[in-house]
């Protein structure tokens, strides 16, 4: 016999709601695996993050060293550089370094008691060597990401050129200097580490009296006692090959 309509309008319902509800805890418990990992983090083997020893290194770079203009416009002039820098963990993420910068070039001669047009005579070979440590504070840590180690960096040293005074009583001296800047590390799967490092280094320039004394044409080398003692310096680019020590 067959059933009431009300029979079949009211058990219709019923069965689609049990079919919706079996379809969207399959998709839920589909989903599920998915949304943890999302909220957890990369399974180990597709984790960008690597396990690192830091250790010692040596590294053998080359650049550009930028120098800013000083005042009296007798400071080296901008050059290429060949540097070597040693690491070694202290633990954690830092580590201690001592780099060495050489970067020949050339600065103007002048002679203060001559007018403006022919005030500078000459223009002198020089080469400025740089020896400074710090501190190198890798930012992933003992890790690497995607096989980069990203790191910032601190320290202070002394910067010359060896050079005696000059026919117009400047002398570039020995100067304090401190550093700070960025690096970057790639570490291959095979191979020497590369290395990247942008570091901004600041000294202090000093003036002789002669540079504040007016020529025939009343014009002086400096005119603002306040540019006796300028702070300026360089920022350099180098880049190079890392190789591990003692291991």
């Amino acid at each position: 016999m067959p059933a009431p309509t009300s029979v079949i309008r009211s058990t219709a319902p019923s069965a689609l709601r049990r079919a919706l509800t079996i379809a969207a805890l399959t998709v839920v418990g589909g989903a599920a695996p998915a949304l943890l990992q999302a909220q957890v983090g990369s399974l180990p083997a597709n984790s960008p993050y690597e396990d690192v020893k830091l250790g010692q290194n040596l590294s053998i770079m080359g650049g550009w060293m930028l120098m800013t203009r000083d005042p009296a416009n007798v400071a080296p002039k901008s050059s290429a550089t060949a540097a070597l820098r040693y690491d070694v963990a202290i633990g954690g993420p830092a580590s201690l370094y001592v780099r060495y910068l050489l970067a020949p070039s050339e600065r103007a001669l002048l002679l203060p008691t001559n007018p403006k047009a022919t005030r500078q005579i000459d223009a002198k070979g020089t080469t400025t060597h740089l020896l400074d440590a710090g501190l190198d504070l890798a930012l992933t840590g003992k890790k690497t990401w995607h096989r980069l180690i990203p790191s910032v960096t601190g320290g202070a040293g002394v910067v010359t050129d060896f050079a005696a005074v000059d026919t117009g009583s400047y002398k570039f001296g020995t100067k304090f200097s401190f550093s700070y800047g960025l690096g970057v590390r790639y570490l291959p799967r095979k191979g020497p580490m590369i290395r990247v490092d942008l570091t901004n280094f600041v000294w202090q320039y000093d003036y002789p009296d002669r540079y504040f004394v007016k020529a025939a044409d009343t014009t002086s080398v400096l005119t603002d006692t306040r540019n006796r003692s300028a702070w300026r310096g360089s920022r350099t680019l180098t880049v190079g090959l890392t190789l591990p020590l003692f291991r």
